[in-house]
């Protein structure tokens, strides 16, 4: 296949997937600009993460795909994706989707790379081997950034507007977040997962054993639709702790970065995190550590002993991984 770079004028991307799926793609995003810095890159993506996806420093355009029951919403994306042909369409899901094949046809590149799945893979003329059940979602991404030549850092990257920093400041010193303690932003949302979320209860166990350490600061965070259930939680505490949230997904990224340690479940909340620099300490089922983990020394957690499921992580379990994650900030704050 010719990928002269020069010739390759116009990518389509699609990824019409979560906020974890979109954070951690933004590896791939960043090798695909390095292999064509002349060409406009368009990100195809669900409603759900068209904020996010207005983050990532490397893409030119961006359509949003809305669910099915809503046909007028995608009126516009659709013109758009039939009004002129691409010279490289890249689909960035790793499964069948019926949403993505729709697109990728609507699309209709030139040169068409994707992941192979057992479905339509005769549509397209570049395809990686299909992604094992324990393969790394950063290691899939590599894989493909291979077959069409493209660079590759398995770090996430986003970037944070300047007015959304500046709400984050002023929302830090409204909750009066106090000055020269580590600070812990708790995430026990990700509530429509019942596996892939620590019990409540176990929440509001292990904050209760750190809000005596005198040297740290916890604060909650919540989800959109999160925050009477997060409310709940922080009321079971011995002592009251700030909320923030539900914010926009810019807002929320900016807010995260001002915290030394995000304590949470797997979800897209902690790649936002990761990718703004926030350290995370993060409870892992075995297949959210397989597929999910967090990489870099500033990154741990726990990892319980179901593939499915990590709510069966102890509280003490928990709290000796985290105070060694602690242990870490403490060491590395000027």
């Amino acid at each position: 296949m010719n990928l002269d770079a020069p010739k390759v004028r116009c990518v389509t991307a699609l990824l019409v997937g979560r906020l974890g799926d979109l954070i951690v793609s933004t590896a791939f995003l960043r090798g695909l600009r390095a292999r064509f810095p002349e060409a406009r890159i368009r990100l195809v993506v669900s409603a759900a993460t068209r904020q996010a996806a207005g983050l990532i420093p490397f893409i030119d355009e961006i359509l949003a795909v809305h669910p099915y029951w809503r046909p007028l919403d995608n009126i516009n994306s659709s013109i758009a994706l039939l009004a002129g042909s691409c010279d490289l369409l890249v689909d960035l899901n790793p499964s069948f989707s019926r949403t993505s094949t729709a697109l990728a046809l609507m699309a209709r590149g030139r040169l068409r790379a994707a992941f192979a799945k057992g479905r339509m893979d005769s549509f397209w003329n570049m395809l990686a081997d299909p992604p094992g059940e324990r393969e790394h979602m950063l290691d899939r991404y590599a894989r493909l950034a291979g077959m069409i030549g493209a660079s590759y850092e398995p770090r996430m990257e986003l970037r944070l507007r300047p007015d959304d920093e500046r709400q984050a400041e002023v929302l830090m010193k409204a909750a009066a977040v106090p000055p020269g303690k580590l600070h812990i932003a708790v995430f026990p949302g990700n509530f429509k997962k019942f596996d892939n979320r620590w019990p409540e209860e176990k929440f509001a166990a292990l904050c209760d054993r750190l809000i005596g350490e005198t040297d740290l600061s916890l604060s909650f965070l919540a989800g959109p639709g999160e925050r009477e259930a997060v409310a709940q939680i922080a009321a079971s505490l011995k002592r009251p702790v700030p909320i923030f949230g539900p914010a926009p997904i810019g807002l929320t990224a900016s807010l995260l970065k001002r915290f030394d340690l995000f304590l949470g479940n797997i979800t897209g909340a902690t790649h936002l995190a990761a990718a703004v620099g926030t350290a995370t300490f993060g409870l892992y089922s075995g297949y959210t550590d397989a597929v999910w983990r967090l990489r870099g020394p500033q990154h741990s957690g726990v990892v319980a002993g179901s593939w499915e499921s990590c709510r069966g992580i102890a509280v003490d379990e928990a709290l000796r991984g985290l105070k060694s994650a602690l242990a870490q900030r403490r060491g590395v704050r000027p």
